[in-house]
């Protein structure tokens, strides 16, 4: 029989059969219950601690006062503004640059100060290996997320101890910051370098360009009764304005890499800082119980079917 009435009736007998060995079914699902609870109990407990913060904003950099009014002239340049990419923080999380030197900060253990290879029990392999196993054991700890809309980054740390994940988490902050300021300012000076070199060459250009507009003026006294003179010094006006232009640029340019290179102000604003976790993250053990009460009723219903 199938369809509604033959589940019911299936049911029905179940039931009935249940009630018949109530003693095997309390016993199955209340050995499932220990069991499970056992389990739980003797399994290591983790805890969970993390933080949400927001990637940096740049405000404009102020020029000073020649690029400033060099800057008026080309329709108020300004330097800096917008806002970093969070899933480029998201990514560095994870990172050997990060990873590599929280593994080397010290955490409380057991009533110390140690390193994480300690804590993980590699502390006793070559140091290579053990730099490489905390490194992946930690990253496997981290869970990251990203609200794109506010451009926030969330990231979780599980830990054996309360006081252990949150200070993971608040060495990652830390870490974090430190990594991308220097990212930041070494990009920053490659770039004040190349930007530099180029407004030199600019400036040489820019130099010849108002020579040639000069030596013109010095050779034609009187212009306004020649068209073909009135071209060739429209044609040097705009030769002069095209180098004052890329000039100008490349200074701007420049100025900006040089503020950014020696920039240390933080990379992150801290919504959510790390908190003290007060409630374990593994294992659930109400979950575990209610598992092994549901096991032990399977079994249970397995060993009523086939003797029935």
């Amino acid at each position: 029989m199938t369809g509604p009435a033959g589940w019911f009736s299936a049911l029905e007998h179940l039931t009935s059969e249940g009630r018949r060995h109530w003693r095997l079914v309390g016993a199955l699902a209340l050995t499932g219950v220990v069991v499970s609870g056992i389990v739980a109990f003797l399994l290591p407990s983790y805890y969970r601690s993390g933080a949400t913060f927001q990637a940096e904003t740049t405000a404009p950099i102020p020029l000073s006062g020649s690029l400033a009014g060099l800057a008026s002239q080309f329709g108020g340049i300004q330097l800096g503004g917008g806002q970093s990419n969070p899933y480029l923080f998201a990514d560095l999380i994870t990172t050997d640059a990060v990873l590599g030197h929280v593994a080397q900060a010290t955490f409380p253990w057991q009533g110390r100060e140690v390193k994480l290879p300690e804590v993980y029990g590699y502390d006793g392999k070559p140091e290579a290996l053990r730099q490489y196993k905390t490194v992946s054991r930690l990253r496997k700890a981290i869970r990251v997320g990203i609200n794109v809309r506010p451009s926030t980054v969330q990231f979780t740390v599980e830990a054996r101890t309360p006081e252990l994940a949150k200070a993971i988490a608040e060495t990652t902050l830390t870490v974090l910051n430190d990594v991308n300021i220097a990212i930041r300012q070494a990009r920053a000076a490659a770039e004040q370098s190349f930007s530099f070199d180029r407004s030199e060459h600019a400036r040489e250009e820019l130099a010849t360009a108002e020579s040639a507009l000069t030596s013109f003026y010095q050779r034609n006294r009187v212009i306004s009764q020649s068209p073909g003179l009135q071209m060739e010094e429209a044609r040097l006006k705009r030769v002069v304005d095209m180098a004052q232009q890329v000039y100008v640029q490349l200074r701007l340019q420049a100025e900006q890499a040089a503020v950014q290179a020696v920039r240390n102000t933080p990379a992150i604003s801290v919504i959510d800082p790390p908190l003290l976790p007060v409630k374990r993250s593994w294992p659930n053990r109400k979950l575990a119980l209610a598992a092994g009460l549901a096991i032990g009723l399977a079994i249970a219903i397995l060993r009523i079917t086939m003797t029935g």
